[in-house]
């Protein structure tokens, strides 16, 4: 009895030691992946709105942005935000990475990451949903909240 305590002791042990081993492999990699899609929207931000450039959405657009929005839409969206002016200061990006398994697409990396604006006409927060395909970030959502602008009244 005392052989078998001690080897179920000694499987404890390991198990203990092997998930540790594995939450800290884990941890690095999401803190990895952190930086690098703070990095991204970072960098991607004042590309788009400094002056309102839906090239450098699209330049930037994963294949699902692409299959969900229309170029009517982004249109009529970078015509509203085009009225706030241009970017006078972006604060950085502050956001998440999660992954989770999709049944139909696998492993999904997503970084949801926005920061407050001041434009030349009104303060505004912009939202980026990232996603990684391969080794590559590309921005899956955009959006651009500013409350109280009125373009029509400007």
């Amino acid at each position: 009895m005392k052989k078998f305590l001690i080897i179920l002791g000694a499987l404890f042990l390991v198990f203990i030691v092997l998930g540790g081993i594995g939450l800290g492999i884990l941890m690095f990699q999401g803190n990895a992946l952190s930086k690098e899609c703070s990095a991204y929207a970072d960098a991607a931000l004042p590309l788009i709105v400094s002056q309102w450039s839906e090239k450098e959405l699209l330049d930037r657009a994963s294949p699902e942005f692409k299959s969900a929005t229309t170029i009517d839409q982004l249109d009529r969206i970078f015509e509203w935000c085009s009225k706030l002016g241009p970017l006078q200061h972006a604060d950085p990006m502050q956001g998440q990475v999660t992954s989770f398994y999709d049944t139909k697409n696998g492993k999904v990396i997503r970084g949801e990451y926005s920061a407050k604006a001041q434009f030349e006409n009104a303060d505004a927060t912009i939202s980026l949903v990232l996603i990684k395909h391969g080794d590559r970030w590309q921005i899956a959502g955009f959006n651009v909240q500013a409350p109280g602008f009125n373009p029509v009244s400007n």
